[in-house]
């Protein structure tokens, strides 16, 4: 009577065999065991992986990390997996990355972990600069993770022994005042955790407001696309302010309104949210606070929530004695930018030591913005004071801006020419406003122009800060079934 037992048979060999051998998905997740699981503020999986002594972060489904475990397979087996096993193997790690729930925060560029700023160079060797009161060092140490996308571009080395005034020999900034006032912000968008006022740049054509743009940003966060277009839609906009630390946008006109909010968002901070696919109920918080800069002929924004959060600066026509070819401006701005970069962190570290000694009895709009400018000009052996003039005198620029391109400051403004005192209803207002605009050819086409006496309220209440730097107060109260506004104009 034959064994079963003790001897099996060909076929039984070989299926145990086969249950020993590793598929190609079990592979790839043996490979990515290497890998750190988390989730970002937003709740987006992301895998560390240590290279080389540094911290390299992919997005879990993102082309890189595909890439590399893509690499890895080829690298072990000789063959390239399937597209089947790398979505099995990526849908596996983004459940893993959900149950772990371990969040570590990402960011671009700037961040600052216990008193140190920390720059990411953007380099194949993971470096970054660290910036502290003592000053600031090279190094692939550090407690934060940076994130990198197609966008990012590997920052210079920064140099010491530069001047941070070298930048204005590349640029062409009308007055000395506004010259010491875009130092100063270029500093300053160095800082992490701050709003930075957006820069607004003008001038006639040849004033090379485009490639100042891009000398801005090769300065901050360099990228693959130095400037770009305004996109289409607030989610596309949106899209472009999270992928980036500064966006430079060129060319522009008008802002419309959904756009104005979306960039005084950028300035301050903020997210929204988008569904991921249409054929599912999942979002993506897409999430931005950096720089920016905007470029045009003319003052691109008119609404004066934007403007109170920005700074504009004219640039002068280059005549055509001066111009060169680009190549060569190019040339003699990078060979400047290292030292300009160096002399960017120094005054960093010093400032740092200045700021908490900073008290100023008031602060405008963009608090931090201010204290820290402050500081940065103290560091630099120029008189605090001196920049608080020039932000007070861009300031007013901007009040300027805003009181003649918006439609109804200006008709109030010609209401009160001949009187210290108006009083009446909302609705009569708006029925006076209209007499005026028709008779100074006031624009009433424009988006910002009141349809109703509701609407009325809304724009004053809009410009009211702007009227109050014309001495021109204004109180609505309710009284019975209408409101009253009572319009003065005061002395100053």
């Amino acid at each position: 009577m034959l064994d079963i037992h003790s001897q099996p048979d060909d076929k039984s060999t070989q299926v145990g065999r086969e249950d020993t051998k590793e598929n190609p998905t079990d592979a790839l997740i043996r490979m990515a065991s290497v890998a750190n699981l988390f989730l970002d503020q937003h709740h987006e999986p992301y895998a560390s992986i240590e290279s080389n002594g540094s911290k390299v972060v992919h997005k879990v489904g993102g082309k890189s990390f595909k890439q590399w475990l893509f690499i890895r397979y080829f690298e072990e087996k000789g063959t390239p997996p399937s597209a089947e096993a790398i979505r099995q193997t990526l849908q596996l790690l983004e459940a893993q990355a959900h149950m772990r729930n371990q969040v570590h925060p990402l960011f671009f560029r700037v961040a600052e972990a216990e008193g140190i700023i920390y720059y990411d160079l953007a380099d194949s060797e993971w470096q970054h600069v660290q910036i502290t009161q003592q000053g600031y060092q090279i190094t692939r140490e550090h407690p934060l993770l940076f994130q990198r996308n197609t966008l990012t571009k590997t920052q210079v080395t920064p140099e010491n022994g530069g001047k941070l005034s070298n930048i204005l020999n590349h640029l062409r900034i009308k007055n000395d005042l506004d010259g010491l006032l875009f130092m100063i912000y270029l500093v300053t968008c160095f800082i992490p955790n701050i709003s930075h006022p957006a820069l607004i740049l003008s001038g006639e054509k040849g004033a090379a407001k485009t490639t100042t743009a891009r000398m801005i940003r090769s300065i901050v966060d360099p990228s693959h696309q130095d400037i770009a277009f305004m996109p289409k839609g607030t989610t596309n906009l949106a899209l472009s302010l999270s992928r980036q630390f500064m966006l430079s946008l060129d060319n522009m006109d008008t802002l419309r309104p959904e756009t104005s909010d979306l960039l005084c968002m950028a300035v301050t901070g903020g997210s929204i949210s988008k569904r991921k696919l249409f054929t599912d109920d999942d979002e993506t918080v897409l999430s931005f606070k950096g720089c920016l800069t905007l470029n045009g002929i003319g003052v691109v924004a008119n609404r004066s929530d934007f403007l109170d959060r920005s700074i504009l600066l004219e640039l002068d026509r280059i005549d055509e004695h001066d111009r060169m070819e680009e190549a060569e401006i190019w040339r003699a701005f990078e060979a400047d930018k290292p030292l300009i970069l160096g002399a960017i962190f120094e005054l960093i570290s010093k400032a740092m030591v200045t700021y908490p000694k900073v008290h100023l009895s008031a602060l405008s709009r963009m608090a931090d913005f201010t204290r820290w400018g402050y500081a940065i000009a103290q560091a630099a052996n120029v008189d605090g004071d001196l920049f608080l003039q020039a932000y007070e005198k861009n300031r007013s620029r901007i009040n300027e801006e805003v009181m003649s391109s918006n439609p109804v400051a200006t008709a109030i403004c010609f209401l009160m020419e001949e009187q210290s005192l108006w009083e009446g209803s909302v609705s009569k207002l708006l029925d006076v406003l209209e007499q005026i605009a028709l008779s100074k050819k006031i624009n009433t086409r424009s988006r910002l122009w009141p349809r109703a006496a509701h609407v009325l309220s809304i724009r004053l209440q809009q410009i009211r800060s702007n009227l109050e730097e014309y001495g021109i107060y204004y109180d609505i109260r309710n009284k019975g079934f209408a409101k009253v506004i009572e319009i003065e104009k005061r002395e100053s």
